[in-house]
C-alpha cells in the first residue's frame, strides 16, 4: 500500500513537515510533502522542495514589537509568508486586541526583498493575526495614509486619502505572484472582516466595524490606483492585505496549493500512490472555501484515489469535504487542548488506524 502525505500545518501546534512525520510513523512507511495553502509554513515547504537561502533581517510584528523575520531567496526569487512577521503564531497568545494590529512587517519585508535586488516575489498569504486591509503593509511600502491617524485596523475610519507619490518604484518591475489560503473577497459577508476576523479575536460587533473600515478603505484605494477590490477574488486573504496589495501591483493570484502543486510535480507523485492523506488544525465550513485539504481531496478523487483527512478537530460541515475517511484527533475524552499541546502520539495513532484500516480491508 503506498500512502501519499500532503497536510497542512496544525494553527498554532504542529508543522506540516513534522506532522506528516508522525503519521508516516504510524503507518511504518509513506511519502511525505510538506504543504502549505500560503499560510504557515508556506516558505518552509518551498526550501524543503526547492531549497534556497533565509534571508534574516530586523523588523515589527503586528503590534509593533520588534522581532527577526526573514524571506526565502531562491536565484532572483524572493518567496515571502505574511505569517512570519504578522502571523498567529509569532504573536503568539500576547495580541491585544486586533483592532491594535497592522501589517507593517509584511511590507517591509517585501521592500526589503526587493532593495535586496530580488526580481520575482511569490507572496504567500494566510495564517496572518492582521485585518487592517493591508494598510500597514502599504505604509511599509511608501504610500501615505491621510488623516488623523487612529487605529491601525480601521484605516477606512479616518482615512481622507492616500498619496502614492513615494511607493517604492522596484514594484513596478517586478514579477510577483500572490499565492492564497482562500478565495474570499475583501468586503461583504464572505469577506475578511465577517469571516476571518473573530478567528483573530474580534467580537461580533467589532467585526462589523471592521467590515464598514474596509469598505471605505476600499473606495480611497479605488481613488489613489483606479482598481476597485472591494469583490474581488482573494482580496480578503490575510485579513484583506492581499486586497491592500492588488491595488498597487499587478499580481498574478494562484492557490498556494497551485503554487507547491507545480513545483513538487504534485498529480504525478498522487498517480503513483493509492491512499491520499490530507488534514489541518480544524476542518469546517471554512476548509470548504479552498483550503488545503479541500484542493487535496479534489484533485485525489479527480484521480480516483482514496482520501483520508486527519484534522485535530472535524465539524459536521468539515465532513462534507468528499474524503473516504476522516479521523479528529480530539473526540470523546480527548480534549483539543490536548492534542494541541502535544499532538505527536495522537499524530502516530491516526496512522496506525489508516494502517489497520485499509490494508486489513486490502487483506481481508
Amino acid at each position: 500500500m503506498k500512502y501519499l502525505l500532503i497536510m497542512d500545518s496544525f494553527k498554532g501546534s504542529i508543522s506540516s513537515k513534522d506532522g506528516e512525520t508522525a503519521v508516516q510513523e504510524g503507518l511504518g512507511s509513506g511519502e511525505i510533502i510538506p504543504f502549505s495553502d500560503g499560510g504557515e509554513g508556506f516558505a518552509e515547504c518551498i526550501e524543503y522542495i526547492c531549497g534556497g537561502e533565509r534571508i534574516y533581517f530586523p523588523t515589527f510584528d503586528s503590534y509593533g514589537r520588534e522581532i527577526s523575520s526573514y524571506y526565502l531567496r531562491i536565484d532572483d526569487t524572493a518567496v515571502i509568508e505574511t505569517a512570519l512577521a504578522d502571523g498567529l503564531m509569532t504573536v503568539g497568545a500576547d495580541h491585544p486586541n486586533i483592532i491594535y494590529a497592522r501589517s507593517f512587517g509584511t511590507g517591509e519585508t517585501i521592500k526589503k526583498a526587493l532593495e535586496d535586488g530580488c526580481k520575482k516575489l511569490i507572496i504567500g498569504f494566510g495564517g496572518s493575526a492582521v485585518n487592517d486591509g493591508g494598510a500597514g503593509a502599504l505604509q511599509a511600502l511608501g504610500a501615505r495614509i491621510i488623516g488623523e491617524k487612529g487605529l491601525a485596523a480601521l484605516a477606512g475610519e479616518w482615512c481622507v486619502g492616500i498619496d502614492l507619490e513615494n511607493l517604492t518604484p522596484l514594484l513596478k518591475d517586478a514579477e510577483i505572484i500572490f499565492a492564497c489560503d482562500v478565495d474570499n473577497p475583501y468586503c461583504g459577508e464572505r469577506g475578511a472582516s465577517m469571516v476571518f476576523s473573530p478567528q483573530k479575536g474580534a467580537s461580533e460587533q467589532t467585526a462589523v466595524r471592521m467590515e464598514k473600515s474596509h469598505r471605505a478603505f476600499a473606495r480611497f484605494l479605488k481613488e489613489a490606483t483606479g482598481k476597485d477590490v472591494s469583490n474581488t477574488p482573494y482580496a480578503g486573504a490575510a485579513g484583506g492585505l492581499a486586497g491592500g496589495l492588488m491595488a498597487i501591483c499587478e499580481p498574478v493570484i494562484k492557490s498556494g496549493f497551485e503554487v507547491l502543486s507545480d513545483l513538487c510535480s504534485l498529480k504525478e507523485k498522487i498517480e503513483k500512490a493509492d491512499i491520499i492523506i490530507t488534514g489541518e488544525g480544524k476542518t469546517d465550513k471554512q476548509t470548504l472555501m479552498g483550503k488545503l485539504p479541500m484542493q487535496v481531496t479534489k484533485l485525489a478523487k479527480s484521480m480516483g484515489k482514496r482520501v483520508v483527512c486527519v484534522s485535530g478537530a472535524i465539524t459536521e460541515e468539515g465532513r462534507n469535504l468528499g474524503a473516504d475517511l476522516y479521523i479528529p484527533l480530539s473526540h470523546g475524552e480527548i480534549t483539543a487542548q490536548m492534542t494541541i499541546a502535544d499532538p505527536v502520539p495522537y499524530l502516530i495513532n491516526a496512522g496506525k488506524i489508516i494502517k489497520n484500516t485499509y490494508e486489513v480491508q486490502e487483506n481481508g
